[in-house]
């Protein structure tokens, strides 16, 4: 009781001082950019805004427009001393539309600034539209302690959580708190927009797992959220079915983590070009896998393609052995 009460003391200090960072870097943004929270700052500002000592936030993230990047990481370092974590950033900016930025300064949080809501390439390609432009032009304006800001909308919201929970292998189970408490505030009407709004994305293949861990973590009565892929998928149902939040970023995770997205892009012949491109990338894409300068992801390519080889074949064993020793989820249905 002592350990959890001094924990959430220190979480209610850090995340006071998160939140006045955040407020700082809007006052230093003035009206040149919109910055929207995303992740743990969003949800402190609007779940856990009655108790944020109930959420334990790492870093801000944020979400900016890419013909701002510029501008806002030029302020970022002149008026807060931030540095850029990747030299190449621009190339993470290209393959996965984010880049972070640190300070030598222990009192500033890192920085995880995002160009948009999918960061996950193959998965991003995949979608009908643009999630990012459609989200953005329904944010809801909130005012916090005389600081006027914007916030996703609570279905644009836990969507995107809903594949950042999915794309890190189930890994923490914060964002699978955060995505049952968001729901348990929706409205029936809410519901069925997010139903249609998840079709019309093809977020199905996501929000169908997050609705199975939900119901196999939290009282089925309070889960509102329904599976929207109904039809067998052996892999995809093997998955769901056993505890795979036990996953650490081991080598063998890393092989399975490489290939995790194509399991949430709900259309074959999506998942099929997605592959190709992972087998036979860009040079920019090559570059920011391999963190290495573009003119020598030339020579990466012969070997690229060879783990990539290696990796095809390792992965469904590795993935079987993580699933045939992981506890199996007991069935509610």
């Amino acid at each position: 009781m002592k350990n959890n009460m001094e924990n959430s003391n220190i979480d209610f200090v850090k995340n006071t001082l998160l939140i006045n960072q955040f407020y700082k870097i809007l006052a230093l943004m003035e009206n040149d950019c919109q910055i929207v929270p995303l992740k743990g700052m969003s949800l402190l500002l609007s779940l856990y805004q009655n108790d944020i000592s109930q959420r334990n936030v790492g870093d801000i993230d944020i979400l900016i427009s890419e013909n701002k990047v510029e501008a806002v990481s030029d302020i970022l370092q002149k008026k807060m001393g931030y540095v850029f974590k990747d030299k190449n950033y621009k190339n993470g900016i290209k393959v996965r539309q984010k880049f972070d930025m640190i300070n030598p300064n222990q009192k500033f949080c890192d920085l995880d600034i995002h160009l948009g809501l999918l960061n996950k390439k193959s998965f991003r390609t995949s979608v009908d539209g643009d999630f990012t432009d459609f989200a953005l032009s329904r944010l809801r304006k909130i005012e916090h302690n005389n600081t006027v800001f914007f916030l996703l909308s609570p279905i644009d919201e836990w969507l995107y959580l809903a594949q950042h929970y999915c794309f890190h292998l189930f890994s923490n189970e914060k964002w699978l708190k955060d995505l049952y408490l968001l729901q348990k505030k929706f409205s029936v009407e809410e519901k069925n927009e997010l139903i249609y709004i998840a079709k019309k994305h093809h977020f199905e293949r996501v929000v169908t797992a997050v609705a199975i861990h939900l119901r196999n973590t939290y009282a089925q009565d309070d889960i509102i959220i329904p599976k929207l892929v109904t039809k067998k998928y052996r892999i995809f149902d093997l998955i769901l079915s056993n505890t795979t939040k036990k996953y650490a970023y081991n080598f063998s995770n890393r092989i399975i983590a490489l290939y995790w997205q194509f399991i949430f892009i709900d259309n074959a012949k999506a998942r099929f070009k997605s592959f190709l491109q992972l087998v036979f990338p860009s040079p920019i894409v090559l570059s920011d896998i391999y963190k290495c300068k573009l003119k020598l992801s030339c020579i990466f390519y012969l070997l690229h393609i060879i783990l990539l080889f290696i990796q095809s074949i390792l992965f469904f064993p590795f993935l079987w052995f993580k699933l045939k020793f992981s506890t199996p989820y007991i069935s509610h249905d």
